[in-house]
């Protein structure tokens, strides 16, 4: 007996236990995005506002460049699309394939004559 034969079926919940650790990992991460959208930006006088090198290097020293600020709202907008989707579930089983994609333009090709430079 091999050890997949050991455990029949043991991978069959796999997809809804991956699917709760990531709402699980969503909902810690939640919290820091919203104290960052949220939080007014500061940033030392004197200090670049706008290259993500500097923007890292203000984080660090405790600030809150308007970059991190930004970077937070997109980032709740993926997260928040992302729990939607894990939310909903999968497809059910037995559901219609998607349809097939239409079919492409032909390519047509071009002839290019090289003219000698002077």
């Amino acid at each position: 007996m091999t050890g997949c034969d050991a455990h029949p079926g043991a991978g069959a919940d796999i997809g809804e236990e991956l699917r709760t650790l990531v709402l699980g990992a969503l909902d810690k991460v939640d919290p820091v995005l919203e104290r960052l959208r949220e939080e007014p930006a500061t940033t030392g006088a004197g200090t670049c506002a706008v290259c993500p090198v500097c923007a890292v290097v203000a984080a660090l020293r405790g600030e809150r460049p308007e970059l991190a600020a930004r970077l937070a709202e997109h980032a709740s907008g993926l997260v928040a699309v992302l729990r939607a989707a894990l939310e909903e579930g999968g497809p059910a089983p037995g559901a219609a394939a998607p349809p097939e994609p239409a079919p492409s333009r032909r390519v047509q090709r071009i002839h290019v004559d090289r003219q000698a430079s002077c």
